[in-house]
Order: structure tokens, then sequence, then C-alpha cells
């Protein structure tokens, strides 16, 4: 069995290549039955708006499972190999789950110690959960990033200040406007991220902000809760843009929402008026070609980047403390997995003695039938004891060299297959010996 992740990142990948491979919650039960349909059935697809990842657990190679996984993406998002190929990262066993733990304790964030990830990483396991993929090893996998997430937002001060891409959109208005209370904000979408965005905001001392959403209802909750107003989101693209000094946009639509041919004729009303937007929606919702029209001035997730910098800075100290628990969260899992990775050959080696048990049970059955029923359940007890004492050294010798902790160079669980010819080496022969005789004179049979 290999455990292994592959995925697209803001570390790897631009912004135009990435938003191709979003997979909205939307989308996921038809990725998990196309997934199906490649067989791959253990699979957790994390889609957020810096990254795209499988984790994956199969009975297959590393070269066919890359390639089974590689194939889904192309067919599935519609874009050909070449075109991204380049960009994959690819890790499998020891490193998939140490970057999984990376990713829950926000430290593979393009914010570090965003507040966010924790939560999209436990909407992952849960969808992949409902639709019967996560399975025994990414369900403990998964459960074990949590973990560390949770350790590090309570045992470090990474998370402090609950930081995030929509604090970061807030940082770069900031840079266009000194004085936010004279700015004029319009929120398009009232998502989880737009509200985040929308209260530093207002923290920040924005007098004037409008919410937008295709939801109406939704945007007018959110603009009661930060004192500002509502408006249809149709509207939005009339009076709302026409009066706005700064747009932050992060809709859940799968398409730019903004073009230069929608945008032009309100920017013709502004009279020269600069009109900034900061999208920070996977998908884009403004098309990039918008910011060749005179006085815009567009910004996406991408360029936050100088922001964010700055930031992890600061907090240079606090992910050094987040890395070490990340590192402890990793040993933890990888003990659990090698040891369970031995669990088969434990199995085998059980089922190939109790069927010598049986075998000699039966041979010797007509010898013990003037004994009572309770002398020879004694007697199969005592069997059964002998037979479990001589497997538990060896056994607890396969679960501490599957662990890591063996000292001997070579793989336990191999050579104990190997030896009791349980990996097709040997066919189990059967081996006469003539110094013990059954009741009817027979030579007695041996399972080698």
């Amino acid at each position: 069995m290999i455990l292994a992740q592959i995925g697209l990142s803001h570390h790897t990948t631009p912004i135009q290549l990435r938003e191709r491979f979003s997979c909205p919650d939307s989308a996921i039960t038809n990725a998990y039955h196309t997934l199906h349909g490649f067989g791959v059935n253990e699979v957790v697809i994390v889609s957020t708006c810096n990254r795209v990842e499988l984790y994956a657990c199969a009975e297959m190679s590393e070269e066919a499972l890359r390639r089974t996984l590689v194939r889904f993406l192309s067919q599935f998002h519609h874009v050909p190999e070449r075109d991204f190929d380049q960009h994959l990262q690819w890790r499998v066993d020891q490193e998939a789950a140490a970057h999984l733990m990376r990713v829950a304790a926000s430290l593979d964030s393009l914010v570090l110690g965003e507040a966010q990830i924790l939560g999209q990483v436990r909407n992952a396991l849960r969808l992949a959960q409902d639709r019967g993929h996560a399975g025994y090893t990414l369900t403990r996998l998964f459960e074990q990033a949590l973990h560390t997430g949770k350790r590090v937002q309570t045992e470090t001060g990474l998370g402090r200040g609950r930081y995030s891409v929509g604090h970061a959109a807030v940082e770069m208005a900031g840079r266009i406007f000194d004085d936010f209370s004279k700015a004029k904000i319009l929120i398009l979408g009232a998502g989880k991220m737009s509200e985040v965005t929308a209260r530093h905001l207002v923290e920040k001392g924005v007098k004037w902000v409008v919410v937008a959403n295709r939801t109406y209802q939704r945007a007018v909750d959110l603009a009661i809760q930060l004192g500002g107003s509502a408006m249809a989101f149709d509207d939005a693209f009339n009076s709302g843009l026409a009066d706005a000094d700064i747009v932050i946009a992060s809709t859940a639509a799968p398409h730019a929402i903004i073009h230069r041919s929608n945008l032009q004729p309100i920017m013709r009303r502004r009279r020269g008026k600069p009109l900034f937007i900061i999208d920070i929606a996977i998908p884009r919702d403004v098309d990039p070609n918008v910011n060749t029209l005179e006085n815009v001035f567009l910004y996406n997730v991408d360029d936050l980047q100088h922001c964010v910098h700055e930031d992890a800075t600061r907090r240079a100290g606090e992910a050094e403390s987040a890395r070490l628990i990340a590192e402890e969260e990793t040993l933890a899992f990888l003990g659990w997995y090698r040891a369970r990775q031995a669990t088969p050959t434990i199995a085998q080696l059980k089922n190939h003695l109790d069927e010598i048990k049986e075998d000699y049970m039966r041979i010797f059955g007509p010898r013990l039938a003037h004994l009572s029923a309770k002398d020879r359940q004694t007697i199969e007890t005592m069997v059964q004891s002998m037979m479990d004492q001589v497997a538990r050294q060896p056994i607890q010798k396969l679960k501490r060299d599957a662990a890591g902790e063996g000292t001997v160079p070579i793989s336990l669980a191999a050579a104990t297959l190997h030896l009791f010819g349980l990996d097709g080496s040997g066919s189990g022969a059967e081996v006469v010996t003539e110094s013990v005789e059954a009741p009817d004179g027979a030579p007695v049979r041996e399972t080698a």
C-alpha cells in the first residue's frame, strides 16, 4: 500500500493555471465519482484559493498511482497534462504525511498562520467521508492533521490575530488609502472570506461599506452586522462600481464576472476617478484584461505576497514552534501507519500457525476420544497457548520494525513472509515426518 499526495499550490503554480483546477463543494461529488472510475477509492480532495491537492491511499505502485491521478486531474478539469505536469508537487508516505501536517498548521499557506485552513481541511475530510472515500488510513491521517492544527493554535502565537487572506487584502487596500474613513468600499460576495475582509475593514475605520450578493438576504444580514448597507447583485454593476473607491471581490462564481466590456462604460461615468479592485476569489472574479483600462488598478491573491512576506518575518519565531509540533505529529502518525503496514503479515502468520494447530488437532483427535470434553478443551487451549507464545516475540518485533524501531537492516515483514512461505516463494509444501505417527499408522503431515 502507498500513501501519496499530488497537487498544485501557490508555491509552484501561477493563479491563471491554479484556478482551472478549482474544485468547489458543488463539484466534489462528481469528482469522487470520477476518481472511483479511475480505480482510486481512498482519496481526499483539498481545494482552497491557494491549492488543490489529492491525498490517496492505494494498493498499486508509486508510478501507477501518480499516472492515474495525473490522468484524473487532466480529464476532470479539461486541462492537457503538458500544461501542468511541470508544476505538480508529488509526495509519498512520510513526505505526504508531513506535508498535510504543515498545511493544517498553516505553515504552507500563502498567509502564515491564517485561520481558515483548519476548517478547510476538516471540511475536506467530511466531504470525503460522506461519499465513502476517506477510508481508515486517510481518516487517521486527517484527524492527526486536525490535531496538529489545534495544537498550533493553542500552543503557539502563530494564529494570534486570526490573520488571513482577507486581512492581507485590507493591508493592500491600506496602502492605497491612508484614511479608510473617507474610502467607499464595495464587497462583492457575502461568503466567509468576504465577511472576514469586511469586518477587518470596519475595524480599520471604514464608514461606507456596501455588500452585494446573489442571495440578497445574505447581503442584508452581513450588512446589518457591519453597520453598512446591502445592494442587489445586479445593481453592483451599475451604481455600486460607479461609486466605490475600492472593490473587494470574493464570490463563488465559476468564472469571471467583471470584464473589460462591462467595466469600461462605468469607468467613463467615473470621469477619471481611480478604481482599485482586489480580487481574492479562486477562480478569479475579475478578468485580468480590466487592467488595460485607464485608472483601473487590479490586484489578485498572488499580488498579496508583499504584505504576506512582511507579516511572515514578524511571525518567524512562532512558525518555528509550529514546525516542531508538525514534526511531532508526523512521527506519531508514521508510527501508527508503519505498524499498520505490518498487520497483513501478522495476520498471515497467525493464520498459518492456526492452520498447523487445527491440522494436528484433527489428526490426533481420535486418540483423545476417550477424554472428557473438558479435558479435550484443556488440551486445545494448551496447544493454542503454545502457538501464541511462539508467535508473541516475532509479532512484537514485526510491530517495532514496522514503526521504525527495528535494529536490523532488513524488513522483518518481508523476511517473515519468505521464511514461512507466505510470499509465494513456497507453497506451504507438506513435509512427511516419520518420527510421529497418527493412530492409523500413517505419517503425520506438517505444513512448512
